[in-house]
Parts: structure tokens; sequence; C-alpha cells
């Protein structure tokens, strides 16, 4: 029967084959060209174009001609190309990047202030520059000197022991593992036993072993108390928590090279963690680029598809999460910097996961359960959820904002109101989709606000931290309402609009970079609020660059909008996230930057604010005649006008080429991208607080 039902499916295939390509030739007859299908066809050719027959690929197949003809482009609302890690090398962000936005600020401030922001010279001090690449990898004992672990612990400087590395693991299990469950806790904890030498005194070489050792020194050198010394005669370097276990990561990189060609479950397990740990490192290309590297491997390995049903439980369960978790990884990556996602899911057939009790708790799994309804895993599941809901979102707002674009020939959608309105009004209707993601989650995984106010609303109420919930389910709700914020305030955040058209009426625009605002609002407000008064978010620096894009939000909305209800209590948020950034710049000292940063902005928003309320004070005064008091705080926008289209080039990014503005986005810029390549790869850096050395025989 199903042999029978596959020749009907097959004969069917072949119908539509030929009716193409009787089409095809009809078309031929009547034009020299060949045809151009319209943008609804574009899905079901792309359907049979895997489904040739063996005839159809020469090189001269109709077949092949056609597709090879077929566009497959959309139009793009293209973003810029900037050089972000102190190099001259540009990187492309799209507009719904920081950067992007960040490029905006600078713009609007250039036209406004006439005025440059600040000397290159002004640089973050977390991983500075002092080394040369060079001379690491010009080492020819590196390879060597990169395998024995060394660590300095308090002070004191020796091999990393099997107590010190089992008691950095303990902050995995409390910390990463119950966001990215991707492996099994007892199988690792039997692997890393199983590396020790008797004596207790060496560790055979692991690639997983090595990278997630470098997460915890990552993550746990931010809680290990600081030697007591003066402010002048401590070296940043050392203290820098984004930096720590180089070369631990160094060591996981070189081995997994010899898997390349037979990769197994535990390289993709590896480029994942590899991918946090440089997130967290601030290489956020080469972030993207191992994520790629670790979704392409993944796919070699076929955990794109629907696991084999002969597979145990357990293991199916595994292979679900460390794909759903790749995917999350790239949609959360690609977004943050505007870039297309990687993953079509067209072709992806594995579905989500589980959270029940009988993924949660195999193989004597320590973490889980709290309640009837939430398991250890439940939080990864509704993070890939609340994910899968932002990509659809977030595509069809991109679709229709290329489209208008296109259209009406725009190089820049703030240059067209209506234009920027419409593209709103499709935002505006898609958003009840992260509406109904967020009315699914289970209330255990919702964190109670004071005063009735409600879990996941911008309504910036204060959170009830509940300090009998476990340790790890206390850090899921944190982080799963966090990234909820910062999705929206992403997806929102292109219709902060810098420049008034005169006549315009954009209520629906107006009304969505309100939501962006009142999120990056809630967002500060909440790592205010945990960041002082517990240890949940001690020296998780990824929620350190989502409060830093929160923040350069809220510098921008009030910049574009002094006079809006709304901005008050944003003006009041940022010295709240003044706060976290002083907090979390003891242990890594670009935070301490960012606070720095915050504080010029917001002094060149209280400029501008009082500039304006000079002129409205002057345009109400006693004798002022109405033309006057109408045109009280537009010089900025007469001036951004003059000279007609090319008037309104500073809305541009991508035409932003003066020192002025470069001197702007390096300063400001240097937050995003504060560790240089040289540091984190040079051998020969001694204020390594976590670095390998040598051991001669």
């Amino acid at each position: 029967m199903w042999n029978t039902s596959r020749e009907i499916d097959r004969l069917k295939l072949c119908l539509k084959e030929q009716e193409i390509e009787l089409l095809r030739y009809k078309s031929q007859s009547q034009s020299q060209s060949n045809p151009t299908p319209d943008q609804n066809s574009d899905s079901s050719s792309l359907e049979y174009s895997c489904q040739f027959s063996s005839n159809d690929f020469s090189p001269l197949s109709p077949a092949l001609t056609t597709l090879s003809l077929t566009p497959a482009s959309r139009p793009q609302w293209e973003g810029i190309h900037v050089a972000t890690a102190r190099s001259n090398q540009v990187s492309y962000y799209g507009p719904t990047s920081s950067f992007y936005f960040m490029s905006r600020i600078g713009g609007f401030l250039g036209k406004a202030l006439q005025q440059p922001f600040a000397d290159r010279s002004l640089q973050p001090r977390g991983a500075n520059r002092r080394m040369h690449l060079g001379t690491a990898m010009d080492d020819g004992d590196e390879r060597e000197d990169a395998v024995h672990p060394t660590a300095r612990v308090d002070g004191r400087t020796g091999p990393l022991t099997r107590a010190q590395e089992e008691s950095f693991l303990g902050l995995f299990w409390e910390g990463y593992h119950c966001l990215q469950p991707i492996v099994d806790e007892v199988e690792f904890r039997r692997h890393f036993a199983s590396l020790w030498e008797p004596s207790g005194q060496r560790r055979k070489q692991s690639p997983l072993v090595d990278i997630v050792i470098a997460l915890c020194l990552q993550h746990g050198n931010a809680i290990i108390p600081r030697e007591s010394a003066s402010s002048s005669d401590r070296d940043p370097l050392l203290e820098d928590a984004t930096v720590s276990g180089r070369w631990y990561y160094r060591r996981a990189q070189a081995l997994l090279t010899a898997d390349l060609e037979s990769p197994s479950i535990t390289t993709v397990q590896c480029y994942l963690f590899i991918a946090i740990y440089l997130c967290c490192a601030s290489f956020q290309n080469m972030c993207h680029i191992v994520t790629a590297q670790a979704l392409r491997t993944a796919q070699v390995l076929g955990l794109h598809l629907e696991p084999p049903v002969d597979l145990p439980h357990g293991e199916r369960e595994l292979r679900k999460r460390i794909w759903w978790a790749l995917w999350a990884m790239d949609a959360k990556t690609s977004a943050k910097h505007g870039r297309p996602f990687l993953v079509d899911r067209a072709q992806v057939t594995v579905t989500l996961p589980s959270d029940g009790p009988e993924a949660a708790f195999y193989n004597s799994a320590s973490l889980g359960s709290y309640g009837p309804n939430v398991t250890w895993l439940t939080y990864s599941v509704q993070s890939q959820k609340l994910f899968l809901a932002m990509v659809y979102v977030h595509n069809l707002l991109f679709v229709k904002c290329g489209e208008v674009m296109s259209r009406d020939d725009l190089t820049c959608l703030y240059h067209d109101p209506e234009a920027l309105e419409s593209c709103a009004k499709v935002l505006a209707s898609k958003l009840p989709v992260m509406r109904n993601w967020l009315d699914k989650v289970p209330a255990e995984l919702r964190t109670r606000r004071q005063d009735d106010g409600e879990p996941f609303s911008a309504d910036h109420s204060a959170v009830e931290l509940e300090a009998l919930a476990p340790k790890w389910l206390q850090r899921q709700r944190i982080c799963l309402e966090l990234m909820y914020h910062s999705m929206m305030v992403n997806l929102a955040r292109p219709f902060i609009s810098f420049y008034s058209h005169a006549g315009a009426f954009t209520p629906v625009a107006e009304r969505l970079a309100t939501t962006c605002v009142d999120h990056a609002v809630a967002y500060t407000l909440i790592a205010h609020q945990v960041v002082t008064e517990s240890d949940l978010m001690g020296g998780w620096t990824e929620y350190f660059s989502l409060q830093w894009n929160a923040a350069i939000t809220i510098v921008g909305f009030v910049l574009a909008y002094p006079l809006h209800p709304n901005t008050p209590k944003a003006r009041e948020a940022l010295d709240k996230a003044i706060t976290t950034f002083a907090t979390w710049g003891e242990t890594f000292p670009v935070s301490a930057d960012a606070a720095t940063i915050t504080r010029d902005l917001m002094a060149k928003a209280d400029l501008l604010a009082q500039r304006l309320n000079n002129e409205i004070l002057t345009a109400s005064a006693p004798g002022t005649d109405d033309t006057a008091a109408a045109a009280a705080g537009t010089n900025v926008n007469e001036a951004a006008s003059s000279g007609g289209e090319d008037g309104l080039a500073w809305l541009d990014p991508s035409r932003q080429e003066d020192d002025q503005f470069s001197h702007f986005m390096d300063w400001a810029l240097s937050v995003d991208s504060f560790n240089s390549y040289e540091t984190f790869f040079d051998a020969s850096n001694s204020a390594d607080p976590w670095s390998f050395e040598a051991e001669r025989l």
C-alpha cells in the first residue's frame, strides 16, 4: 500500500513538472527570453527544484536553465557597514541592530549640536590592546603551551586541581545548564571523571570539558573575591571577567579541528558553547560565524530532522534540545545584528523538545521540577517559542518595509512618514502573536510583580523575588522576562523617529515608539532591581549587552521626543541603568565605561531639552506673535530639511561619512565590541587570570 501511494505521488510530480515545461516552451515561443515568475510562484518553484529526475542534471538542462534565471531576492531595507572591533574592516549591521540605531543617534546629534562628540582615544578599559597577535601565533611552542592549564585564584598561581575544576563546574549546573540544557548531566560527570589520571594531578584533553570550564571561569571570575588593593594598583585586565578562561577556549577550538570531517554530537555541543562564550566576550562576528558552523555541523548529523524512533527517549529529546538551542541562538544573534536568519524552517522537520517529567528526569537529572506544570526544561521550550514568535513577526515586518521602500524608491524609510506609518501598521497588526506567546507561559515561570503588577508587562512595577524558589527557577524567570522585553524593544525600535515632518500624522508609529521605550524601561528597572537586590545576574555579560541595548534605546527616545509624557520616566530609568552598569563594572570594566558613555549622552539630551524649553518660553512670552510661537523647537528640523532630499541625509545612517560621525561611532560602539582580537589571542599576556603556562619536560 505504501509503495502504491508513493508511486501515485511520483506520477503526480512528473505531471506537474511536464506542465511547467509546457508553460515554459509556450512562453519561449512568444519571447526570446525566459519567463520571470512572480513572487507568488517562488515557493512552488523551489518546492520542485530539488525533485528533478537524473536526466535533468545536464549543463544544458531546461530545468536548470529555468531555475538559474529565477529571481529569488526580495527588496531589502539595507543597514550600514561599520567598523566596530578596533579595525578598519567593516561589518554589516541591519536596521534592527543597536549599531544601526546608534548611528541614527549620531546623525541626529551631529545635526542638532554641530560639534564633534568624543576623541577616538576614549576606549573601554576591558581587555585593552597592549599585545600583538603575531606574538602568540608565531610562537612555535604555542600548541604545547595550550596542553596544561594553570590558573590564578586569589593571588595564587598554579595548575588547576581537580577540586578547583569541579568547583567551577558547579557554576555550570547552577547557571548555564538550566538555560542551555544541551548536555546529559550524568554522562558529562562520568566523562569528566574518566579523564583524570589515578593520581588526580593531570586530566586528559576534552574539548567539551574545556569549553564548559571556560564558560565557568568567564562567569565565575565575577564572583571570586578580589584581592585587597588600592584602585591605582589594580590591573583592569586581571579583573576583566569577560576574557577569563580564554586558553581553555583556545584548546577546545584546537581539539575540534580534528573532528571537522567526522563530527559528532559532542562537536555540535562544543560549537554552541563556544558561540555563547564568544558572545559574552564581545566577539559578536565570531559568535555569529561559529553559530553558523554549529548549524551546518548539526545538519551534517541530521539534527534538523525528527530523531529516529529506535533511539532511546532521552537521546531523542537531547538531539531535539541541541537543534532548537542552536536555532534559537541564530534567531537571537541574527535579529540582534539585523542579519538574515540562517535556517530555512521549511527544511526542518524536528519538533520542539518535551519539557515533561520523562524528559526532565531522564538519567537522574538533578534539577527536577517546580509544581505540576514546570520542569527545569520548561524555560528552554518557552524561550524557543518566544523566538519563533519573534522571527515570524520580524520577517513579516521587514518584508513589508522592503516592499514599501522599493515601491516608493526610498533609500531611507524615515524620509517618508506615510511609508513609515504603513510599515508600523503591519507590526501593530502582528504584535498579538507576541501576546499569544505570553498568554501561554506557565504561571510558575512568571515573576510576580508588586502592587498587583502584571508579569511581563511594561507597567514598570517592581518584581517579587521569590527567595524560597530554586535558584535555577529564579534565574529562568528573570532571564525569560528580560529576553521578552529585549525582543519587543528590537521589533519596535525602528519606529523611533528623530525628525518630525510638517503636517505628518503617524499615530501608529508614535505608539510603537512608546511601546519600545516602555519595554526598554521595564528591562532597565528589572535588571537594576535584580542586580542590586540579589546575585542572580552577577557576571552575566550577555544581559549587560542587552542592558546597553535598552539604555541606548531610552537615550534615543529621550532625544527624539523631549516633550513626550513618557520621557520623564525614561530619563529616570537611565539613572538606574548607570547604577547597574557601575555594579557590573566592578567585575568587567567595560560596564563602567558604558556608564560613562550613558552619562555623556544624557547630558547631551538634557542640553537639547533645555534649549527646546528656552525656545518655548521665549515664544510664549508676551508680545511674541503666533508665527514665532509655532516655530519654537523646530530649528533642528528646519536646518535638517534645507537642501531638499540631501538635507535629510542625516536620517540615513548609510550616508554618514564625516569625521564628526566617525568619532561618535568609534566612541559609542566601543561598548558593543569592547574586546580586541589581539589581547584575546596573545599567549604572552601575563595579566590573563586564567592563562595556560608551558610545562617543559
